[in-house]
């Protein structure tokens, strides 16, 4: 399969099941683990700071950050994005590829990448962490979740939700390479169980040195 065939395959998918999989993941116990890197990631922030939700799916995540940040949205599902502007109306939502976006150097102050690094093709992983730690401030800040072992597939019928899906990923090891190459500093990480109930992904909180 070709890194746009993936890509087009992601986002197909996440429009036609995006309000199912919003209703199923609302029907799961809260991932007490991500709130507790998104409280790391914003501790100290200044009200009105910009973060970046890369991968912002239906929103929810905004919305909470939109409580005392301004919030730039990414995502390639458009449906994804219908949901997220109706929960977080002050955020501002882009629709596009996170391994093309283009934003000036140190726009942002933090940035969250939830569950969405996962379905880029990780030949371009390395790229997008660049362009991520080049998009921070100074003593910016970056959440990210990867996968833990080397593997890349398709789910035919992804929770029984009538859409197929693809994932690329690397091992824990190779991730946090990575993230030391593009220039951050691993502050805090540790595997967390899928709230999903499929396997464990990598938490990791980073930031840009001063």
């Amino acid at each position: 399969m070709t890194n746009v065939n993936a890509k087009r395959l992601v986002a197909e998918g996440y429009d036609r099941i995006a309000e199912r999989l919003l209703a199923h993941q609302r029907r799961l116990p809260p991932s007490g683990r991500k709130q507790a890197y998104l409280e790391r990631l914003t501790r100290g922030l200044p009200d009105g700071a910009w973060l970046l939700d890369l991968g912002c799916g239906p929103g929810e995540q905004s919305a909470w950050l939109g409580g005392r940040f301004r919030v730039a949205g990414v995502d390639f599902s458009r449906s994804q994005l219908a949901l997220a502007r109706a929960h977080a109306p002050a955020a501002t939502f882009l629709l596009a590829d996170m391994c093309s976006l283009q934003f000036r150097p140190a726009s942002f102050d933090a940035i969250a990448a939830i569950y969405s690094i996962i379905h880029v093709p990780r030949e371009e992983h390395e790229a997008v962490l660049r362009n991520l730690h080049s998009f921070l401030r100074p003593g910016g800040r970056l959440f990210a979740v990867f996968g833990t072992r080397d593997s890349v597939g398709t789910e035919e019928n992804w929770l029984e939700l009538g859409a197929e899906m693809y994932w690329s990923q690397f091992d824990s090891d190779t991730n946090a390479a990575m993230l030391r190459a593009a220039g951050f500093e691993i502050t805090r990480s540790e595997i967390v169980p899928d709230n999903l109930g499929e396997g464990a992904h990598l938490f990791v909180l980073a930031e840009k040195p001063a």
